[in-house]
């Protein structure tokens, strides 16, 4: 089947846009202590961590050679290799895909009842953007990624308007000494940075479809992202101090304490790029999900697994909203760095080494 692809540059773009709001959604319940500022080096640290996490699914694309007889993402390359015993593969990244998205959505409707306080269903509002999303996703990954060009201009202009106006408010004295409070924090933090981050499952599933230098995209897609989120968590230790510490999200509380004259706060702004963001990145998941069931059907990539993912990813999080039991296992950065792990490198290094065995086999 001729699917279309879409450059590297496109790629990581969408990769950044989808990331990026989700990961700087940090509060010290999360984060495990009362310096933000250690924050930095948890970033830093996950954006190493990735680099080794990413490994196994460049080793995957690099098995074109062996006779799968279906295309060449990690759960088509499992099941040309395992067979049945590969559906595996195509499963555990659907399950993880719906964890994640649904661990997204459910924290931005935590951030819009908790902190917003919108006079209409906070509901209604993620529904709103599992709808969008899901036309994204049946619209194919071009529409997506044309999308989220545009996304990353609006997320750029709004972030430095934001950045610009709240860097007269820095001052250095509000900067705590890194590690004041040991470095469980930082451990916590690591984890919390790569639990939000389902770019190494994406890129075991639509990696095939990308064109171009995709190593110089994957560089870019970190120095860009370590260098955001860095710059973001040092506006907000420097501007708020320690009353960070006492918000649920600071970078909202940040940007709440901006002014343009008509435009007066500024907190709209980011809400609604939090948003477009949201459906880009629930956009991408989703149709990651179709690739994952024709990998086990061979068949034209079907909507319906579409439909179903964007129900379960709906339901999911209206449930953790409700329940607390659910909320804490959606949120919980351990398990879910568990996830990312396990779906990052676990599944293509298991993948790489089956189709391995089955070309020497062939080769015999």
């Amino acid at each position: 089947m001729v699917r279309t692809r879409i450059s590297s540059a496109q790629f990581f773009v969408a990769m950044f846009v989808s990331h990026i709001l989700v990961t700087i959604a940090l509060n010290a319940q999360y984060t495990g202590g009362e310096s933000i500022l250690d924050n930095i080096i948890s970033c830093l640290l996950a954006m190493a961590l990735g680099a080794l996490i990413a490994l196994p699914v460049w080793l995957c694309m690099g098995r074109d050679s062996v006779p799968m007889g279906r295309g060449g993402s990690v759960p088509e390359l499992a099941v040309g290799s395992m067979g049945k015993l590969g559906y595996i593969v195509p499963i555990g990244y659907w399950l993880y895909f719906l964890l994640a998205g649904g661990s997204s959505l459910a924290l931005f409707q935590i951030f819009l009842m908790d902190t917003v306080n919108p006079g209409f269903s906070a509901g209604l509002v993620t529904a709103a953007i599992t709808g969008v999303a899901l036309y994204g996703a049946l619209r194919g990954i071009e529409t997506v990624a044309r999308c989220a060009s545009c996304v990353l201009i609006v997320l750029l202009l709004g972030c430095g308007l934001v950045f610009g106006i709240v860097a007269v408010r820095f001052d250095t004295g509000n900067l705590e000494p890194l590690f004041q409070y040991g470095y469980s924090q930082t451990a916590r933090g690591t984890a919390l940075f790569l639990a939000r981050t389902s770019l190494f499952a994406d890129m075991g599933v639509l990696l095939p479809q990308v064109a171009g230098k995709k190593g110089r995209g994957f560089m870019g897609w970190m120095i860009g992202t370590a260098a955001f989120v860095s710059l973001t968590i040092l506006l907000i230790s420097g501007c708020l101090g320690r009353y960070a510490y006492a918000q649920n999200f600071p970078v909202y509380v940040l940007a709440s304490l901006t002014e343009v004259r008509s435009l007066q706060r500024l907190d709209a702004v980011f809400t609604g790029v939090w948003m477009m963001c949201l459906i880009i990145k629930l956009a991408v998941d989703m149709y990651a999900c179709r690739v994952c069931f024709f990998s086990m059907t061979g068949e034209r990539e079907k909507k319906w697994p579409v439909w179903v993912t964007a129900v379960l990813l709906l339901l999911l999080a209206l449930l953790a909203v409700g329940n607390s039991g659910v909320q804490a296992l959606l949120l919980d950065p351990w398990a879910l760095c568990l996830c990312t792990v396990i779906t990052g490198a676990g599944l293509p290094l298991l993948t790489w080494a089956a189709a391995l065995v089955r070309g020497k086999g062939a080769g015999k």
